[in-house]
C-alpha cells in the first residue's frame, strides 16, 4: 500500500532536530547551481537564457543559446548530478540512523561522482529517446526511473544499468502515485516561490526525505512480492 501521508509524516520526524547538515547541503547545491549558470551566461553572453528545475532534487536545465551552450549545459548537470547523489546518500543515513549526521557523511557521497555522472546520462538518454513518442511516454518513464539515484546512494557498487532496471520493478504499479506526491508538494513550491527561494532549503530536505521513505517502501515491497531479490542489490 502507497501511504503518501506516511511517507511526509516520517520525513518531518526524520529531520526534527537535524534539520542543519540537509539545509547546508540544500544551500551549497543551490549555490554551486548559481555560480556554474552565472559563469555559463558571463562566458556565452546575455543572448542565451537558462531555465533551472533543482528544488525537487532533481537538476534539469533548459538553455538556449547554440550547441556550446547546451553542451555547456550538461557539463553543469553532470556535475550537480554528484552532489544531488551525495544528498541521498545523506537521507538514506537519516532513516536508518538517529544520530545527528555531519557534513562529512555528505562528503563521503561525493565519492560516488562517476557513478552519479553515469546514471545522470543513462537516465536521461533513455527519457529523451522516450520523449520522441511522445511528451508522456517521457513523464511516465521519469517516473518509472525515478529511484535509480537512490538505489545507486544505498548501493555504491551497484552497475548503472542494473539500479535502472531495479527501479523500473520498484515502480511498477506505482508510477500515478509518485506523480500525486509531486502534486501535493505544489503548494508548497508556490509557498517557497514566495519567500524569494530562501524556502526551499528546507522543501528540498523535506521532499528528498519523503522520497527516501517512499523508495525503502517500494523496495520492502518488491522484496515481499519476490520481483527483486536481495541479489540484485549487489
Amino acid at each position: 500500500m502507497f501511504d503518501r501521508a506516511a511517507y511526509k509524516k516520517a520525513a518531518k520526524a526524520q529531520l526534527k532536530g537535524r534539520w542543519k547538515i540537509p539545509v547546508l547541503t540544500s544551500l551549497l547545491i543551490f549555490a554551486l547551481i548559481s555560480i556554474l549558470c552565472s559563469a555559463l551566461v558571463a562566458f556565452f553572453g546575455d543572448d542565451i537564457t537558462v531555465n533551472l528545475n533543482a528544488a525537487a532534487g532533481n537538476f534539469r536545465a533548459g538553455v538556449h543559446g547554440g550547441p556550446r551552450a547546451t553542451t555547456a549545459s550538461i557539463f553543469i548537470a553532470l556535475i550537480v548530478a554528484a552532489f544531488l547523489l551525495a544528498q541521498k546518500r545523506l537521507f538514506h543515513i537519516m532513516k536508518a540512523e538517529p544520530r545527528p549526521v555531519t557534513f562529512g557523511d555528505y562528503l563521503e557521497g561525493l565519492g560516488q561522482w562517476w557513478q552519479a555522472v553515469r546514471g545522470y546520462l543513462w537516465r536521461t538518454l533513455w527519457v529523451f529517446l522516450w520523449s520522441l513518442l511522445f511528451w508522456i511516454p517521457g513523464i511516465i518513464k521519469w517516473y518509472s526511473y525515478s529511484m535509480m539515484v537512490y538505489i545507486m546512494a544505498e548501493y555504491p557498487e551497484i552497475k548503472v544499468s542494473k539500479a535502472m532496471k531495479i527501479s523500473k520493478e520498484l515502480t511498477r504499479g506505482y508510477k500515478g502515485d509518485l506523480f500525486v506526491t509531486d502534486l501535493s508538494f505544489i503548494p508548497l513550491f508556490i509557498l517557497c516561490g514566495l519567500t524569494l527561494g530562501i524556502g526551499f532549503l528546507w522543501l528540498m530536505p523535506y521532499y528528498q526525505a519523503t522520497y527516501t521513505n517512499i523508495y525503502h517502501a517500494l523496495k520492502e515491497t518488491a522484496l515481499a512480492s519476490k520481483r527483486v531479490s536481495p541479489e540484485d542489490f549487489a
